[in-house]
């Protein structure tokens, strides 16, 4: 009687298929970096793989992501699910803390006529603008 062996593969931890929580039907699970130290900080992946490589590679993750399992978990707290026809999430626009009144807003506000007036600008602009319709206003 022959032997055989069975060969499964142990699923490395760049293996797209192996986790064992699928995504809500119709979905697939993204992968964004939440670290806000991280350069790719709001950037998201679609490849499980990309992702996790994204958390070898950058020098901001390597404390909190030093292990295998570290980096697992860091996978499953962070991933969201997503229809894979729309485009990966915009990192979000970020302001310095630094010079807090060279921050550019838009903004909008209703004049003295009522009319409702949308501009860029600065906090400053911006509160000037609003007391000035305010004095007109009455």
């Amino acid at each position: 009687m022959d032997r055989f062996t069975i060969i499964t593969s142990i699923p490395s931890e760049s293996d797209d298929e192996v986790d064992n929580d699928p995504p809500p039907p119709g979905e697939v699970w993204a992968y964004p970096c939440k670290l806000a130290s991280c350069p790719d900080y709001g950037k998201s992946w679609l490849l499980r793989s990309n992702f996790l490589l994204h958390l070898q590679e950058q020098e901001a993750h390597l404390a909190s992501a030093a292990s295998t399992a570290a980096r697992r978990a860091i996978e499953l707290l962070w991933r969201y699910s997503t229809d894979p026809r729309l485009p990966p999430r915009a990192a979000p626009m970020f302001r310095s803390r630094a010079h807090p009144e060279e921050h550019i807003w838009e903004y909008g506000f209703r004049d003295h006529t009522g009319k409702m007036v949308n501009r860029r600008g600065t906090q400053r602009q911006m509160e000037r603008d609003l007391a000035l319709a305010r004095r007109r206003q009455g």
